[in-house]
């Protein structure tokens, strides 16, 4: 349904340096509550970072304002020639009203405006940002779909199951699953690259087209709490016990109390479709399971329909679905 016509004319966009800090607080706090209960994530490490930087009147953005009261936050971080959107959120209340899309224009004005800027990702969380899918539509962005899958793992314990190789005529290796470790770091990142580097997720962050990007994603999985506290009793390898070559890679963390995620799991494409993939999501599941793990989830981009299918086949079911988007000038 299209939200320009319910623009609430009371409604006033600012400057992220201007807004009151004790206001975006408030609402970085409904923020926290509203993914604790609609994702069972616990957001409140990555909301203190973003806070601090508010704090600090360093982060870029536009908050939405009615009367004293901030209702609604937008900001984004430009690195070189790449711009990443990293939230577009309205407090529950006010949305319908348009204040998504108001953000959005405003902000995108301000981003398309920046020196040297070739590429604009969005890939956040939205909830309820009608209005703002349509900006990003209307400004000629390519789009995704992305479903967040949660396993619950007090109903099924199917997870570990390992089915037969569905290949024929590819011979299975001799695989070893082992727990992480410290010198996995840079063979996990060549398999991370190599997995995903002409496949969508290439095209919606631009991270996986490098070894160096793939290798910055890797460091915020496992040396920040950006996506949870990395737990590496959980976290994996597949190794090809003939050749010592690392096959495939699982990267698990903790986002709340009893609830697990898994940030990334890749195998590499000669060894895709092997059950590779089925065996480290089994391994994991077992190991949340055992550490008293409620829950488990994950995203992934609903375009890569085997992947869909692999989560889906090891007990993950969608709980909300979000568009990412990108725009790309060569």
């Amino acid at each position: 349904m299209a939200t320009a016509a319910l623009i609430n004319p009371e409604v006033k966009i600012v400057s992220m340096a201007e807004v009151d800090l004790r206001g975006l607080e408030r609402l970085f706090d409904e923020q926290c509550d509203e993914w604790l209960q609609r994702l069972k994530w616990d957001y409140t490490g990555p909301s203190r970072l973003v806070r601090e930087v508010a704090r600090q009147r360093d982060l870029a953005g536009v908050a939405a304002v009615s009367g004293d009261r901030t209702i609604g936050f937008a900001f984004y971080v430009a690195e070189g020639t790449r711009c990443s959107i990293g939230d577009i959120y309205v407090s529950s209340s006010w949305r319908g009203f348009g204040i998504d899309r108001q953000m959005a224009t405003a902000m995108l004005q301000t981003i398309e405006g920046l020196p040297r800027l070739r590429r604009i990702e969005s890939q956040c969380v939205s909830i309820d940002s009608d209005g703002a899918i349509e900006v990003f539509h209307e400004r000629g962005f390519q789009r995704f779909d992305r479903s967040f899958m949660v396993a619950d793992l007090q109903v099924q314990a199917e997870g570990d199951h390992v089915s037969s190789s569905s290949r024929r005529g590819v011979q299975s290796p001799d695989i070893e699953l082992r727990n992480w470790q410290e010198d996995d770091f840079s063979r996990a990142v060549r398999v991370i690259h190599r997995s995903h580097r002409h496949e969508y997720d290439s095209r919606i962050n631009s991270q996986y087209r490098t070894e160096d990007g793939c290798a910055e994603l890797l460091s915020i999985l496992t040396e920040s709490i950006w996506c949870g506290s990395f737990i590496r009793r959980v976290s994996r390898v597949a190794l090809d016990r003939v050749t010592g070559n690392h096959l495939g890679i699982l990267i698990a963390s903790r986002i709340a109390s009893r609830a697990g995620h898994i940030g990334q799991i890749s195998v590499l494409p000669a060894y895709q479709g092997l059950g590779i993939g089925r065996r480290l999501i089994g391994a994991a599941l077992t190991d949340f399971r055992e550490l008293g793990f409620d829950s488990v989830s994950l995203a992934v981009t609903t375009a890569n329909v085997g992947a869909v299918h692999l989560y889906q086949c090891c007990g993950f079911r969608t709980v909300h679905q979000f568009p990412v988007f990108y725009r790309e000038h060569r």
